[in-house]
């Protein structure tokens, strides 16, 4: 249920977009907007609507007139004819409804010349909503995001190149559900040079490191043996991976 505050403006916040759609939807089509209150306003009463857009860091300002109030059993509360504001418009707030509904609300506005001014200036729950369906342009900046979720959305995007996959591998930010996603994928999982960039990722869990390895060349193992750059549990795969080939590997990492 949105917040509601009833006074001399009655003031609606909304928890996510799609509960703005769901409650605003009816009224915006000719019905009432219910506003449950125990504020007896008399039929005809006017109040500015004060109506925070999730996410978009929006508010847009309609009028309500009290159409009645609740009656019998019903919840107490003031049934609400919505009309055009002296600052919005209802057409206004349908075509806002309408741009996310339609995930147009994520498309860049016309005659935009920066996607990295565009994205930085979005709520993080919007940068993670576009990263599953980004371009490349945006891909770029997102990839640079701190906000683990929108990494998360960003793997799950179907347009993201193995370049881009090998980029983010190496990114110290990841937890372990983005190296699970990326691990989980066949067709990146075949790129050597991947699984190297991932196997020298000190944030790479110890758990996964394993069957990752085990996956490399013998000369690569070599190599990730003698490395200074990997951490010391990665080290110890490495290791016993290894020696189950039959190469020792010497207490200073010589074979």
């Amino acid at each position: 249920m949105p917040r509601i505050m009833v006074g001399p403006i009655i003031e609606m916040h909304f928890a996510s977009l799609n509960e703005m759609i769901g409650e605003l939807a009816e009224a915006l089509d000719g019905g009432l907007l219910f506003v449950p209150t125990s504020l007896a306003l008399e039929p005809g009463a006017e109040r500015e609507l004060l109506i925070h857009v999730p996410w978009l860091g929006r508010q847009l300002r309609v009028r309500g007139k009290v159409l009645r109030l609740s009656r019998g059993h019903e919840e107490p509360g003031l049934h609400i004819r919505l009309s055009d504001g002296a600052h919005d418009t209802l057409a206004h707030l349908r075509e806002i409804m309408g741009k996310v509904k339609g995930g147009a609300m994520l498309e860049p506005d016309a005659g935009e010349t920066s996607p990295e001014e565009r994205v930085r200036s979005m709520a993080p729950t919007l940068r993670a909503m576009l990263a599953s369906r980004a371009g490349p342009e945006e891909r770029q900046v997102l990839a640079r995001d701190v906000d683990p979720k929108v990494i998360e959305f960003l793997l799950k995007n179907p347009a993201l190149t193995i370049d881009e996959v090998r980029r983010l591998a190496g990114r110290l930010t990841l937890n372990h559900q983005h190296f699970q996603q990326i691990l989980r994928n066949p067709a990146w999982t075949a790129d050597e040079m991947l699984r190297l960039t991932l196997a020298r990722n000190p944030r790479l869990p110890e758990f996964l490191a394993e069957p990752l390895l085990q996956q490399l060349s013998v000369p690569i193992l070599k190599s990730l043996a003698e490395s200074q750059n990997v951490t010391a549990s990665t080290r110890r795969v490495v290791v016993r991976l290894l020696a189950a080939r039959g190469i020792v590997v010497s207490k200073r990492g010589g074979i």
